[in-house]
């Protein structure tokens, strides 16, 4: 059952006409009436729902009936705490790991888009959307449940920063091996090497390898394009790249067609590249994962449930700072912003 109190409160006006309201930071309670505890439960609902949804969620499961603005209110003051509280870890040297860590950390990254709209405008007005890359960096230990997460609109080299230091939460120590992963984009393989050093090794998702195998097959085996994908991702798994290379090799596409018109040069050439990036048999025999499914669930359970719902547009400024509070909430580190 909940009711109201009415309390008359004092309030010192200072020589410089600020306000100093003693009771309020006595019991945690702001000016309009919101507990810390209050802001607790409309944070985490904000977290998770649209703000009109977690609204509604706040009346059904506590009786208090709060406006939309409040709950945006107080899950964006949250927000921006958590982007300070995790921007100061990143300030930190992540480089300064302990002697004795995991034995392998499995490390991986990739972009997402989400959908922006410019700073400024009304928001009932027209508004231009524009598809803006946020950048995932995500890090395990071998054998452990627990991922560490990082996100970002910025630069490859921040990514890279804040990658080492969820590698550094994750076991990384100076015995450890890093296993990294991803698409083959180019910035992931160079901050691999910037950041974990020549001793990391990174490996081309096979299931990515496996997409252009798939529109390569349609070409080199239209009468049967399964069995061919499935042959040659056998030969990948066995080490036989070569005969892969000469399988697609077969088949290529005149010299000047179109990209777009061209999956067997485009399959060809990707693996042609990455040579050094197709180790799966190494990895198999480790134990190590060849595919890149932990930062695919990380972009679907982190950032994309709560920022890609059907309709949802974000001033970049707020995309990050939210980016930032489910990092901190995926991370396990909730707690530590209400205490």
């Amino acid at each position: 059952m909940f009711g109201r109190v009415k309390v008359s409160e004092r309030i010192w006006q200072t020589d410089s006409n600020s306000y100093v309201r003693l009771l309020g930071k006595t019991i945690r309670v702001g000016p309009r009436g919101r507990s810390q505890r209050l802001n607790r439960v409309l944070t985490d609902f904000g977290c998770e729902h649209s703000f009109a949804q977690a609204a509604a969620r706040v009346n059904e499961h506590y009786g208090i009936v709060m406006g939309v603005s409040a709950v945006r209110t107080a899950t964006l003051q949250a927000a921006r705490k958590a982007k300070e509280r995790m921007d100061a870890d990143y300030a930190k040297a992540f480089r300064a790991i302990p002697a004795k860590g995991a034995a392998y950390v499995v490390a991986q990254a990739d972009g997402s888009m989400l959908c922006t709209v410019p700073e400024g405008l009304a928001r009932d007005g027209k508004r231009p959307r524009e598809w803006k890359e946020v950048r995932l960096a995500a890090a395990q230990a071998l054998g452990k449940s627990q991922t560490f997460y990082a996100a970002t609109f910025g630069g490859v080299e921040l990514v890279g920063q804040q990658w080492g230091h969820c590698a550094k939460r994750a076991g990384w120590g100076l015995n450890t091996q890093i296993h990294a992963l991803g698409d083959g984009a180019e910035w992931i393989r160079l901050q691999t090497r910037e950041v974990f050093g020549p001793e990391a090794t990174f490996l081309c998702d096979y299931y990515h390898v496996s997409e252009y195998l798939a529109k390569a097959a349609e070409l080199c085996r239209p009468e049967a394009p399964s069995y061919w994908r499935k042959t040659q991702q056998k030969r990948l798994k066995r080490g036989a790249v070569q005969k892969v290379l000469e399988a697609l090799a077969e088949h290529l596409e005149p010299e000047g067609t179109p990209e777009e018109e061209a999956p067997v040069n485009n399959a060809h050439r990707y693996l042609k590249n990455r040579l050094d990036c197709i180790d799966y048999p190494g990895a198999i025999a480790q134990g190590l994962p060849i595919g890149s499914g932990m930062i695919e669930s990380g972009h679907r359970h982190v950032l994309q449930a709560r920022m890609k719902k059907a309709g949802a547009a974000w001033l970049q400024t707020t995309a990050e700072i939210m980016a930032n509070l489910r990092v901190l909430r995926a991370n396990n580190q909730w707690p530590s912003l209400w205490n």
